[in-house]
């Protein structure tokens, strides 16, 4: 019995040290911009092949592009046409390949999930998000608002130092600050990191508090973003409630 307790609680702490484990916050970027065309967001076809390891083939005559992954079926999508090729099968598509500022925009979610890569829509930072294994891809989609959203780490768990802090934030002439207060509102740590303009862009930041007590204490995150042209205005802000452990 001893021996089961002990493999049991191994095989929990893995289960909880696996879900603590943080993503990788990747933002997917290139030399065009996404757009979107009848609700499906379009990516340069070479953003496919750069991020997820597959290999490109343009034919000129058909004005095809083929795109092939080790171990996935075939992808074959036409300029101008709905009808997709995924190995033998014939797919219709909702909106059809194009050619933009000399790019060939495909749809990204047709080809993420027709190689088994989860593909979902978040409306109120309007970012594609694209999940495999512990790396999480981020579109940015055109926006003009200021904006944050502090994504890890989870509200009211144990954070140790130094805190990984992540989300996604969109600034407006201005930059992004983090910082971490205790009840009383003291700032106990504060960053800078970067952010992106007119979408919004994942960050990923390292921030070292100081907490003498022996014992964890309550703190909050807040991450904001603050107006740079001089009157340091507050554009925009998010904050998560935390247990911050001893730093002793």
């Amino acid at each position: 019995m001893r021996i089961l307790s002990i493999l049991l609680l191994s095989v929990l702490s893995a289960i909880v040290l696996a879900q603590d484990q943080p993503l990788i916050y990747t933002p997917i970027l290139a030399d065009a911009p996404p757009e979107i065309r009848n609700g499906r967001t379009f990516v340069p076809v070479r953003v496919i092949s750069e991020q997820f390891g597959a290999a490109l083939q343009w034919i000129p005559r058909n004005r095809q592009v083929i795109i092939t992954r080790t171990n996935q079926p075939e992808i074959r999508l036409t300029i101008g046409s709905t009808a997709a090729r995924v190995g033998d099968d014939t797919v219709m598509l909702d909106a059809a390949p194009f050619i933009s500022s000399g790019r060939t925009m495909v749809p990204l979610r047709f080809i993420s999930e027709s190689y088994g890569i989860p593909v979902n829509y978040d409306a109120t930072t309007r970012t594609v998000r694209l999940r495999q294994q512990e790396r999480l891809y981020i579109v940015p989609l055109p926006d003009s608002r200021s904006g944050v959203a502090i994504e890890t780490p989870a509200e009211n768990r144990l954070a140790r130092n130094p805190i990984l802090v992540q989300g996604v934030a969109n600034v407006f002439e201005g930059h992004l600050e983090i910082e971490v207060r205790d009840t009383s509102g003291r700032v106990i740590a504060h960053t800078f990191t970067i952010a992106g303009m007119g979408a919004f862009y994942p960050f990923s930041e390292q921030v070292y508090y100081n907490n003498p007590s022996e014992d964890a204490i309550n703190g909050v995150i807040v991450v904001f973003s603050r107006d740079g042209r001089g009157n340091g205005q507050i554009l925009a802000q998010d904050s998560v409630r935390v247990r911050l452990a001893s730093t002793r």
